[in-house]
């Protein structure tokens, strides 16, 4: 059988479209899933498999870079029906994860079926998992959908004999047919993941996957990034977390002995200097997450925790451990400051007065901190945003994310919103996390996005932590990363020159990024009150006393 996998966009392309904001693109993520299966169809089906892999996310990035007047979605569907033609699949999987991706689901389902409406097509992944019900009625061209992980289902439709048969009645698909029957998929999980094979990652070119790092240290320099998911499924049901619709609360593991084995075949025969972990929980077990960490000293790797990790499980021996192992920057799953949000709303097993500590045991050993928060829940009042923004500058952390949150299918938010009406503007169904759309008590989707921002701009820039402490070695590698993704933002330039200034590194450096900073201020009135909103000196060394001067 020859199945053809097809990943769709994951962000919405019109906001970079003839832009020329190639440079904020976000960063590919090796389709890991998506490999899984790839190894586990080639080795555990009866059947023999050729698989083809497209993630329009790389040809859409040579979009973005070399702006075009045509219509980019037929663009992608055009490589799409090419590449059908020239592989004539027995089968079309759609893999995807997130919100953004379900409006290109129907244009690539049904590029496929215009070259051959025999074709199976058929939709994977967090997204279609979750939201079944709406993607069969807004999708017409994609036949069935898999709850779940998709190796075991994907297996069983593979060896099947009648494949509209198995996908009618196993246990993990879903066909418009089966709504009609009230039918309700379940999962079909692979519950111990030594059974997956090793994964073929020369499907891919891993340099279209090389720029997801998170420590700015490191930026330019040489590197090969690659991803691990060393268990699935997460015990805990977070408001805004998806994760139960796809991976499931119960938690299972890799052994200790494979993952130490991949990390090794990543690292002897693809060069890997960047591991990424993954992991839904990876402190589900805490003794497990050390002894991987003690197993991982000997690669002399660098080691990142993009995703979030448990705060509650960080202590001086922990922190020890990852700066032996080699992680240099770990993100913290905190999401707010406040202990009632925390655990009235989000439902999620942490005290904010094991923030600090947690942040203070890493930076002792010299791994930096990145946090993740989210505000704009239903039930959260401007009292528990101002409490986190507090939490926040007194943590030192080295820097913040701060997203509005958004329904993601699947998620208790999504039908505590849906229920309640809190959503605004419900013809999109591709929400994104800088944009609120719930309206709620406490909640003003204006005043939340206008919140985030401010608060992006306190913790990350005027009250930067390693601006504190002195570090500006550190602060200069963030602040440069933001001037080159967003030449416009002001406090960048001028955070980024005070930061030459002071470290006394390079005052040209410094001059320039400092003239910068009052080239935007006098084009932007906005940029300008802000600036005098915080008091921002408008010249080096107090030649003027400020902006409003």
């Amino acid at each position: 059988m020859k199945i053809f996998f097809v990943i769709p966009p994951y962000f919405n392309i019109d906001d970079f479209i003839n832009k020329h904001r190639a440079n904020v693109l976000p960063a590919f993520t090796i389709p890991y899933g998506i490999l899984s299966l790839e190894a586990y169809l080639k080795s555990k089906c009866k059947n023999t498999v050729e698989i083809k892999i497209l993630d329009l996310n790389v040809p859409l990035k040579e979009i973005v870079e070399n702006p075009v007047e045509d219509d980019v979605v037929k663009l992608l569907t055009d490589i799409v029906l090419a590449e059908v033609k020239e592989f004539k699949p027995d089968l079309v999987g759609i893999s995807a994860l997130f919100n953004s991706s379900f409006r290109y689901i129907e244009d690539i389902a049904g590029t496929v079926k215009s070259h051959d409406e025999s074709t199976p097509v058929v939709a994977g992944g967090g997204l279609p998992s979750a939201a079944y019900v709406k993607m069969l009625e807004f999708c017409p061209s994609v036949d069935a959908i898999c709850k779940g992980e998709g190796e075991l289902p994907l297996a069983d439709l593979v060896d099947s004999d009648d494949w509209k048969e198995t996908l009618e009645t196993h246990k993990s698909w879903i066909t418009r047919e089966g709504l009609k029957q009230n039918k309700i998929p379940g999962h079909t999980f692979v519950q111990d993941l030594d059974d997956i094979p090793v994964l073929n990652y020369d499907v891919l070119d891993l340099n279209n996957y090389n720029s997801r790092s998170i420590d700015k240290r490191y930026i330019g320099k040489k590197k090969r990034e690659m991803s691990i998911h060393t268990s699935r499924g997460c015990p805990f049901l977070c408001v805004f977390c998806s994760n139960p619709s796809l991976h499931g609360k119960d938690v299972r593991i890799m052994s200790i002995d494979k993952v130490v084995d991949e990390v090794k075949r990543m690292k002897d025969e693809y060069g890997l200097t960047v591991l990424m972990i993954e992991d839904d929980h990876f402190f589900h077990d805490v003794e497990r997450a050390k002894e991987i960490m003690r197993r991982l000293i000997e690669f002399d790797i660098r080691i990142e925790f993009p995703n979030g990790v448990a705060v509650y499980a960080i202590d001086e021996e922990v922190a020890s451990l990852f700066a032996q192992a080699g992680v240099s920057t770990v993100a913290l799953a905190v999401e707010s400051g406040s202990d009632y949000v925390l655990n009235k709303i989000i439902k999620k097993p942490l005290k904010k007065r094991l923030i600090k500590p947690a942040v203070e045991a890493l930076r002792k050993f010299g791994v930096q901190s990145h946090v993740f928060i989210v505000i704009g829940l239903p039930g959260e009042m401007p009292e528990h945003r101002n409490e986190t923004l507090e939490m926040m500058l007194d943590s030192g952390f080295d820097w913040a994310h701060v997203y509005c949150a958004i329904p993601i299918f699947g998620s208790r938010l999504y039908d505590i919103c849906a229920d309640n009406g809190y959503i605004e503007n419900t013809n999109s169904l591709d929400f994104i996390n800088t944009k609120s759309v719930i309206r709620a008590p406490g909640v003003d989707p204006e005043e939340i996005e206008a919140m985030a921002y401010e608060m992006n701009l306190q913790a990350n820039f005027v009250h930067n932590a390693n601006m504190k402490v002195g570090n500006y070695k550190t602060a200069i590698n963030y602040f440069k990363n933001v001037c080159e993704k967003y030449p416009d933002h002001a406090f960048a330039h001028y955070y980024l020159s005070e930061a030459y200034r002071k470290s006394e590194s390079s005052s040209d450096s410094s001059e320039k990024h400092y003239k910068e900073f009052v080239r935007i201020l006098n084009n932007d009135a906005w940029w300008m009150k802000k600036a005098e909103e915080y008091e921002i000196p408008y010249a080096l060394s107090g030649r003027l006393s400020k902006v409003a001067e």
